[in-house]
């Protein structure tokens, strides 16, 4: 009895262990993915891509404004220096608009590839969660020409 005792109590201790070396590798893992000092020195392009992008982001939810670009209406120029300084006004704010949400789309597509390297299976729940999303607006349109 006491030789089962001794091995069963070795045997947990051996699994004990490796239990403890498998959570510090882990622990270490998780250090040097959270590490945004070693991510912005492998992945500087990256990394600032994704600040800009969030700091768009941040700036369009602040201020409040949609982040698709606005109609422009164009005023007819009868002369007038302030109508075509509005025009020009509108159309510098489409540009910006435009370059915001291409650089927008730019950082959420590194942020992607970035999430997809560092966490297991995020890139099949994303196109998964897409997948559904797809079909929703497809219902929607379906359901909003069924309306006209």
């Amino acid at each position: 009895m006491d030789r089962a005792t001794e091995s069963i109590e070795l045997e947990i201790d051996r699994g004990r262990e490796l239990l403890r070396t498998n959570l510090e590798e882990l622990e270490a893992r998780v250090r040097s993915v959270v590490d945004w000092r070693r991510m912005y020195r492998t992945n500087t392009a990256t990394a600032l891509g994704i600040a800009f992008g969030g700091a768009l982001l941040l700036g369009l939810m602040v201020r409040g404004r949609s982040m698709e670009p606005a109609a422009i209406e164009y005023q007819p120029v009868l002369g007038s220096g302030v109508a075509r300084g509005d025009a020009r006004r509108r159309e510098v704010s489409l540009a910006w608009r435009t370059i915001e949400s291409a650089l927008i789309g730019v950082a959420a597509t590194h942020l992607k590839d970035l999430l997809a390297r560092v966490v297991p299976g995020f890139r099949e729940q994303l196109a998964t969660r897409e997948g559904d999303g797809q079909r929703r607006e497809a219902a929607g349109q379906r359901q909003h020409g069924a309306a006209h």
